[in-house]
């Protein structure tokens, strides 16, 4: 089974302006790890973010057809529960589009509130219709689970990864934005 190059991943993002290193268990906030583990504790490792609006990248390799990696970008956020019903109307999307030769021709997002602010956002428009023909791109989804927000995709490669990383970026972004505006429960996440 081939390695996703972690070290790879981290100088390519490097490359883009983003500061980050390979991830360590002690990164991580001992209280979280249990519930982040599900996506960093994978063979191939993780990357520690330091910059831009993703906090950990974590990688799974999945084997159907030829080996690819699921991708797993997490946002921190402590007050989010995966049981929380408003959290999900909130912060889960996914795109949908319609091509006609190999060419967008619409997009939108279906989810919560963060899909109609993903729908407004011109830069990511755009930067969606360059990359539509990546199945990374058409992979993207954005979930809530406890304790974060995690940007998902797939990608055969770390070169996969890093041509669509300014989409996931965004995506996070707008995630963040929305978690510093709402307030949520004060419940303990399950």
């Amino acid at each position: 089974m081939p390695i996703f190059a972690i070290d790879t991943l981290v100088t390519a993002l490097a490359d883009l302006g983003y500061a980050c290193k390979a991830g360590a268990k002690s990164d991580i906030r001992s209280d979280r790890w249990p519930y982040f583990e599900r996506w960093l504790q994978n063979r191939d490792g993780f990357v520690k973010m330091e910059s831009g609006h993703v906090d950990f990248i974590g990688i799974e390799e999945v084997v159907r057809m030829g080996p690819f990696f699921n991708i797993y970008c997490l946002v921190g956020n402590d007050s989010l529960s995966g049981n929380d019903d408003n959290a999900h109307n909130l912060l889960d999307a996914s795109p949908y589009f319609e091509l006609h030769n190999g060419h967008l021709k619409s997009l939108g997002w279906s989810g919560g509130v963060l899909s109609n602010l993903l729908a407004k956002d011109a830069e990511l428009s755009t930067e969606f219709a360059k990359n539509i023909m990546k199945e990374e791109a058409k992979r993207i989804s954005v979930k809530v689970h406890n304790y974060c927000c995690v940007v998902e995709t797939s990608v055969w490669d770390p070169a996969g990864l890093v041509s669509v990383f300014g989409i996931i970026d965004r995506l996070a972004m707008h995630a963040r934005k929305l978690m510093k505006q709402i307030h949520f429960g004060e419940g303990e996440a399950m």
